[in-house]
């Protein structure tokens, strides 16, 4: 069996492990220590560097683990409504428009998340590389193995991952453009950047681009700066029904190719 390396990894040992899924480490780093995995096929250890293009050669037949079945009912009305907000879908990884009201995750009080529903309908499993709340609509990456989650994570880390949202609320910042900087209640700095640009009877339109990455930062920081966003009831408690909160375009470089995405007006909720 080979395996071409698609980009640069820090581990052979790690990157086997994530792209195999279900074979176990312990196994993978046997079989490299008796030298039946080879980078180019030369002898390699467990903690060697993986370049882009290079190839593992295993000399072992694995046997593989079936997949997990995925057994969640879906209604087929349901269903349509979740399959058409897939934007896009690949090998690696794929690109949903979100429903509100829907949790992205399991917890206490979820019991069937997003994920979930989407893993039911299209059959493979899905790995979570980010967040939205669950009132907030809008573009989101899954990732559809854990080796390009880990990839995909990384690039999140890295800020290298580009994300706009559209937010309304009912009074208007001083400024038609600028920086929010806040910090929330662990002493940690939010900073947004923000433009106006639309103005309604009763609303106001801004543009928005996250420069840290918190939990619940849009919304707290147009609370903190007194121009809560319309529908936020966990901040300022608006009586809106919806939440006027979406993302609306996400651009990266993965693999080095360009991914751009964005909604247009009709798919924005």
């Amino acid at each position: 069996m080979q395996v071409r390396v698609k980009q640069s990894f820090n581990r052979l040992d790690k990157f086997l492990f994530q792209y195999f899924e279900t074979i176990p480490l312990s196994l993978i780093q046997r079989l490299i220590r008796q030298y039946k995995i080879k980078i180019n096929n030369k002898k390699s250890k467990a903690n060697s560097e993986l370049k882009k293009d290079d190839i593992i050669y295993i000399y072992y037949n694995f046997e593989f683990q079936n997949k997990k079945n995925f057994t969640i009912k879906v209604s087929q009305e349901f269903q349509k409504i979740l399959t058409n907000r897939v934007i896009f879908e690949n090998t690696d990884f794929i690109i949903i428009n979100k429903l509100k009201g829907y949790s992205v995750q399991r917890g206490s009080k979820v019991k069937i998340s997003l994920k979930d529903y989407y893993e039911s309908i299209l059959g493979y499993p899905l790995y979570i590389v980010h967040r939205l709340d669950k009132d907030t609509s809008g573009l989101m990456i899954f990732a559809r193995s854990r080796l390009a989650a880990s990839c995909i994570s990384k690039l999140f880390l890295l800020n290298k991952i580009h994300k706009y949202y559209l937010a309304t609320t009912q009074k208007s910042f001083v400024k038609k453009s600028g920086i929010l900087e806040n910090v929330n209640n662990e002493k940690k700095l939010l900073k947004l950047f923000y433009r106006k640009i639309n103005s309604f009877k009763d609303s106001h339109l801004y543009l928005i681009k996250l420069l840290t990455g918190r939990k619940h930062q849009i919304r707290l920081q147009f609370f903190l700066n007194d121009n809560p966003i319309m529908g936020d009831k966990k901040f300022s408690q608006d009586k809106n029904k919806n939440l006027m909160l979406s993302a609306v375009s996400i651009h990266f470089y993965y693999l080095n190719k360009f991914y751009k995405f964005k909604l247009n007006l009709n798919q924005i909720d």
